[in-house]
């Protein structure tokens, strides 16, 4: 306690935040010590005793605070607690939230956070090439730079699609040649990146955001330089090896679910996701309870040998199918509210990126369970405190700042 009478806790909080933007597409131990260091300094300094009042005036309270409490209120009646509490606890990732909105209100420059993101991501992109040069050892057999968890190269492929969309924000923002090509080179870095890691989630986001990508590169309203463009982007992308082989597997994997072999990527989420809406459409209004998808799985699943699956791959079905309708009422208000943020904050940094991110995180979770990825899972809630800060930082400009 003396110590942080006398080291500002609001210069603490705030790079605490830094590290874990700088942190969250990189690695995962990281993010989890500045996260812990984050809420250490909250607690102890007593900002959350006028943080959490003052966050009950939010527009994502109720979202949120369902959010929070579906999955303890879950662990009463799953098959599965031990496999539950884990998910359960990782709702105090919402309390990053709540502390950062208060937080942004006194910064010059809260921008800051974002810009150390996509420094976060640049560093990440740039081990994952010498990853794939060869020039350094792969994570798990992947060219994913230090992510680590299960799914990492699709988590990598949305955060490199995010990263893209506001390095193209910052591009189109900048008021000098030089700040415009650094950011122009970072888009290249991550679309190369994106090229070879695989994500197909990731591709599929940058598929339906090349053309506000394009938008942002013009820097003016012309329908056909924008479209050009998109088309010269998408056609660069598909000429990637890995993109190829990754559309060519998709289709191979469909015609095999249609020939009955389940044991592909693709086949294996159409059975879960049949099996998922199968058990919802008899618990509609609790679930199964938190992470009782797993004991649904083993029991309806077509060949005994398949692995064992812990979600069903897609984070609305994972909320209906665990919490019934209030989870996914709950998670699907929250990304609204947050899409809706960042549309009427999109002229400014805060509001694109957490528009840019929203639209990309939705789009994943359509074919993953990204709420429980923890780079994805941390960096929603993260987003989601940036969203608090629109209202404040709409007027400003990005540059250098903290």
């Amino acid at each position: 306690m003396g110590l942080l009478r006398r080291v500002d806790p609001d210069s603490l909080l705030w790079y605490g935040y830094a590290g874990m933007f700088f942190s969250v597409p990189l690695a995962t131990s990281p993010t989890a010590v500045c996260g812990g260091f984050v809420l250490f300094v909250w607690v102890v300094s007593g900002r959350f005793l006028k943080d959490v009042p003052a966050w009950f005036h939010s527009d994502l309270k109720i979202p949120v605070l369902a959010l929070m409490i579906l999955p303890w209120l879950g662990l009463l009646y799953t098959p599965v607690p031990d496999d539950g509490f884990p998910i359960a606890v990782k709702t105090h990732y919402w309390f990053y939230a709540i502390a950062m909105g208060p937080l942004l209100s006194m910064r010059r420059r809260p921008d800051f956070l974002i810009r150390m993101f996509l420094a976060g991501l640049s560093l990440n992109s740039g081990i994952a090439i010498l990853q794939f040069a060869g020039l350094l050892p792969l994570k798990n057999g992947v060219a994913v730079g230090l992510l680590g968890g299960s799914s990492a190269w699709i988590a990598f492929s949305l955060l490199l699609t995010t990263g893209m969309l506001v390095a193209s924000f910052y591009f189109s923002k900048a008021d000098s040649q030089k700040t415009r090509l650094l950011y122009g080179v970072v888009m290249l870095q991550y679309f190369f990146t994106l090229g070879f890691i695989g994500g197909r989630s990731g591709y599929v986001a940058l598929a339906v955001l090349l053309p506000v990508i394009a938008y942002n590169m013009v820097g003016q309203r012309h329908i056909v330089k924008t479209l050009v463009v998109s088309i010269l982007a998408a056609s660069l992308f598909f000429a990637f090896p890995v993109v190829r082989s990754r559309f060519a597997q998709a289709v191979e994997d469909i015609s095999q679910y249609r020939h009955g072999n389940v044991n592909t990527s693709l086949g294996l989420r159409f059975s879960m996701w049949e099996i998922a809406v199968n058990e919802i459409k008899g618990n509609v209004l609790l679930g199964k309870g938190t992470a009782g998808f797993a004991a649904s799985w083993e029991r309806n699943k077509k060949d005994p040998t398949l692995p064992a699956m812990f979600h069903p791959h897609s984070s609305f079905l994972f909320m209906m199918v665990s919490y019934g309708i209030a989870g996914l009422v709950a998670f699907c208000w929250l990304l609204l509210l947050m899409l809706r943020k960042g549309w009427k904050g999109r002229r400014g940094p805060l509001g694109f990126a957490v528009f840019a991110f929203t639209i990309v995180f939705a789009i994943g979770s359509l074919t993953d369970t990204q709420v429980l990825v923890f780079a994805t899972a941390v960096a929603l809630p993260l987003f989601a405190g940036l969203a608090e800060g629109i209202d404040v930082s709409g007027k400003r400009t990005p540059g250098d700042g903290e």
